[in-house]
């Protein structure tokens, strides 16, 4: 689909469709150089049921030409739908859907219009090709825009035949109908031979058969489109209970995690306290130099409950302190060993919550983990600088994500392993609270690659 932008509003349509539409409505105007009244032997029959007074052949006569009429008819009474389908005009968010109409209003008279100059043939623009104008236009009213196009030319297609037999039916030529040369000729042959009865309740039966079908199918699609409009619903309202229940699980425990470390400060504070005690009361320089070191310790472990405890808290580290840190994180984890790690900007800095971002390499590396052989599969970590911006790549070979879930991917509550589904969304919000993003590359049975992008600090 392709979206033009104007002022007030914008036009989207399709033009793969567009142009097949054309190809059809142009197939239409050159038909009657492939077929007609004379290919079909229609006259030969005519002539033969008047010869030998047979109704049979007569009744054969007149399901010809609703064939012929149908089968040439078609192709722009179709091409002349799918262009309608595919063209949208939207005046602010309001589509208009007259311009539709229009298209079908001008395009069919202009067909008919052209045919007869084209070929002389008198094609009669009557209340039959009304009928099925109306239906068209009723089609795109209805707005069945999840049933596809196919679905909705088989009523078209169902409406056109039914319509073509009102055309041979006696009784209603005095209301316009069957105005057509071999139409007329068909209920003149049936009035000289005593059969016009038998026409018209033939006809009559024809074109109650192909308009109930029609009605029937009309009736399907719109409750194919009401069930699918239904689903779509139950399935947004699915993902915002999701979001909901993992917001509420979310709160609860960052807000027990926070108590729970909060709780952890006041031991901390009182080590602090008593090693800086003990080293003014000691001498041995040996002894000194480990009270330092723990001291040390546990101003580390005091900043990184901080940085839990206040997520928007960022202190500027090097790539190579994030991942080493990171690594002492999940040395214990079983693909620890299966890692294999390039650091190109090992000097570059970054201005991050370390305990985030170290959380969402985690992730990331948790997924690729899920995606490859446990024996034989391989999960690589490539860090470069590029643009003023660092980038901690996460490859690995495993099965990758097929095409129809990478706009999904990120959605909270989405997974393919029965897990929870936040790990990625996390990765992604992450990234976005530290001016950052993250990207996927995937390719089934071949493996991913989820890219980390932070910006770099420059001069420091």
């Amino acid at each position: 689909m392709t979206v033009t932008n104007f002022k007030w509003g914008k036009i989207v349509w399709d033009l793969k469709r567009i142009v097949l539409g054309i190809f059809l409505v142009i197939l239409g105007v050159m038909a009657p150089y492939i077929i007609n009244v004379y290919n079909f032997g229609i006259y030969d029959l005519l002539a033969s049921s008047i010869r030998e007074q047979d109704k049979n052949d007569l009744i054969i006569a007149a399901f010809k030409l609703v064939i012929l009429n149908s089968i040439r008819c078609l192709p722009h009474y179709i091409g002349t739908f799918i262009i309608s389908e595919s063209i949208a005009v939207y005046l602010k968010d309001k589509i208009l859907s007259f311009i539709n109409s229009g298209i079908v209003l001008i395009i069919i008279p202009t067909v008919y219009h052209m045919i007869n100059h084209v070929h002389g043939i008198h094609y009669d623009l009557g209340i039959p090709a009304l009928i099925v104008v109306i239906i068209m236009i009723s089609l795109k009213k209805l707005d069945l825009k999840t049933v596809s196009t196919f679905k909705k030319t088989i009523v078209i297609v169902l409406v056109l035949m039914g319509v073509q037999w009102m055309d041979i039916i006696p009784e209603l030529s005095t209301f316009q109908f069957g105005r057509g040369e071999t139409s007329q000729d068909i209920k003149k042959a049936a009035e000289f031979i005593g059969c016009s009865d038998v026409l018209t309740m033939t006809s009559v039966m024809f074109f109650a058969i192909f308009t109930s079908c029609a009605l029937l199918i009309v009736k399907l699609i719109s409750d194919e489109h009401k069930l699918i409009i239904t689903m779509d619903k139950n399935k947004q309202i699915e993902r915002e209970l999701s979001k909901t229940r993992f917001e509420a699980l979310q709160a609860r425990n960052y807000m027990e995690l926070k108590n729970l470390v909060h709780d952890l400060k006041t031991p901390l504070t009182s080590m602090q306290a008593l090693v800086s005690v003990i080293e003014l009361m000691e001498e041995n320089p040996k002894k000194l130099s480990y009270l330092k070191r723990i001291e040390n310790s546990i101003d580390r472990l005091s900043n990184m409950i901080s940085e839990i405890l206040y997520e928007d808290k960022k202190n500027s580290v090097t790539i190579e302190e994030l991942m080493e840190f990171t690594f002492s994180q999940i040395s214990p984890f079983p693909y620890a060993s299966k890692i294999k790690y390039i650091n190109k900007a090992k000097s570059s800095k970054v201005n991050i919550n370390k305990i985030g971002i170290c959380r969402a390499v985690i992730n990331a590396l948790d997924n690729a983990y899920d995606a490859i052989d446990k024996k034989d599969g391989n999960i690589w970590i490539e860090v470069y600088n590029s643009d003023n911006k660092v980038y901690i790549d996460i490859i690995d070979d495993g099965i990758g994500i097929d095409e129809k879930n990478m706009k999904v991917v990120w959605e909270r509550g989405f997974s393919t392993k029965k897990s929870t589904g936040f790990g990625l969304g996390l990765i992604k919000e992450t990234m976005e609270k530290h001016q950052g993003k993250v990207e996927i590359i995937s390719m089934p049975q071949k493996g991913t690659c989820i890219s980390l992008v932070l910006p770099e600090v420059i001069g420091q």
